[in-house]
C-alpha cells in the first residue's frame, strides 16, 4: 500500500512539473511575441527622424509609350506585359516623423515587346527592345504618424519626385515570318552596330551615333506601407510607376557605313514609318497617312521592396 502511495505521489509530482514547465514555456512564448510586436511608447526608443539607408529592388512591366504605336492596326501590337527588374541602394533623411527626402541609385532595365500580323500578306512580326539605365530618382516621402502611438509598428507612405537616367546599353531585334513560321527577314541594332537582311544574306554595318538618346527624365509616383522588423530596421513595400517625359528616340539623321561599301549612307531609323517597325504602304499613303513620328517615352509600373536601417 505504501509503495502504491509513493508511486502515486511521484506521478502527481511529474504531472505538476510538466504543468509548470508548460506554463513557463507559454509565458516565454507570449512574452517574446509581445516583445516582437510591441515597442516602448517613448519616442526616443524607436528612431523616426534622421538618416537611414538600405537596399531596394523590384519587378515591373515596362513599355515604350508612343501614340502612333498604341493606335496602330494589327501590323503592330505593343505588349503591355513585359517583365523587367531593377535594383540598387537608397539613402534618405527624415526631417519630421511624417516628411523625408532622399534618393536612389539603381540599375534599371527597361524596354518593350511587340507582335504584329499583316492581314493582307499574313506576315507575322515579333520584336524586343531592351534598355539598361543608371537611374537616379530624387523623391519626397510622406508617412502616416500617430503622436499618441509614436512607436506604431506599421505605417502607410507615399512618395513622388523626378528622376534622371543615363542609358548604359540597348539592343533591338525584330523578325518577320510567314504563316508557316519561316523567317523572311530580320533587323537588329545593338549600340552602334546595325544589321538587316534575309536568312543567309544579312548585311552588317556601323552607325555614327545611336538610335536612342542617352538621357531620360521623368517622374516617380509610389504608394505603399512599411513594417518595423527591429528597433532600427524597416522593410517597405511600394507600388510604383515611373513615367518618362522626354523622347527616348533619336529622330535625327545618322550615317551608316556598311562593311565593304566605301561611301557612308544617310540613315534614319524612324523615317517613313506608319508605326514602329511598320513602314508606310500604298494603302496608308492612299488614306492620307503621313510619317510624323511622335515622341516615345518610357513607362513602367510594378512593386518594389526596400530594406533599410536608421542611423
Amino acid at each position: 500500500m505504501k509503495s502504491n502511495m509513493n508511486e502515486f505521489k511521484i506521478i502527481v509530482s511529474k504531472i505538476m512539473c510538466k504543468k509548470y514547465l508548460l506554463s513557463l514555456i507559454m509565458v516565454v512564448c507570449f512574452s517574446s511575441a509581445f516583445a516582437q510586436y510591441e515597442f516602448s511608447t517613448r519616442n526616443t526608443d524607436m528612431p523616426v527622424l534622421g538618416l537611414n539607408w538600405g537596399v531596394v529592388g523590384g519587378g515591373f512591366t515596362s513599355m515604350l509609350n508612343n501614340r502612333d504605336d498604341l493606335n496602330a492596326d494589327e501590323r503592330l501590337d505593343p505588349q503591355f506585359m513585359n517583365f523587367n527588374w531593377a535594383a540598387g541602394v537608397e539613402c534618405m533623411y527624415w526631417f519630421q516623423p511624417t516628411f523625408g527626402f532622399g534618393g536612389q541609385l539603381m540599375y534599371w532595365n527597361a524596354g518593350a515587346k511587340y507582335k504584329g500580323l499583316d492581314t493582307l500578306t499574313k506576315v507575322k512580326f515579333s520584336a524586343t527592345t531592351k534598355m539598361t539605365y543608371a537611374k537616379l530618382p530624387l523623391m519626397f516621402y510622406f508617412k502616416s504618424y500617430n503622436r499618441y502611438y509614436p512607436n506604431r509598428r506599421t505605417r502607410m507612405n507615399i512618395c513622388f519626385g523626378p528622376y534622371i537616367a543615363l542609358m548604359t546599353g540597348f539592343s533591338e531585334d525584330g523578325t518577320y515570318t510567314d504563316s508557316s513560321g519561316n523567317e523572311l527577314s530580320s533587323v537588329g541594332v545593338s549600340g552602334q552596330n546595325f544589321e538587316s537582311g534575309y536568312p543567309g544574306s544579312v548585311v552588317k554595318g556601323k552607325l555614327n551615333g545611336q538610335i536612342y538618346n542617352p538621357f531620360d527624365i521623368g517622374f516617380v509616383f509610389g504608394i505603399g506601407g512599411e513594417c518595423r522588423l527591429w528597433r532600427r530596421t524597416v522593410v517597405a513595400l511600394n507600388i510604383r510607376t515611373d513615367v518618362g517625359i522626354t523622347n527616348v528616340e533619336n529622330t535625327k539623321g545618322l550615317k551608316l557605313h556598311y562593311d565593304g561599301v566605301p561611301d557612308d549612307l544617310d540613315f534614319n531609323y524612324w523615317k517613313d514609318l506608319y508605326a514602329k517597325f511598320t513602314p508606310l504602304n500604298g494603302a496608308d499613303k492612299a488614306a492620307g497617312i503621313e510619317s510624323n513620328r511622335r515622341a516615345t517615352k518610357n513607362f513602367s509600373v510594378g512593386a518594389f521592396l526596400t530594406l533599410k536601417k536608421y542611423f
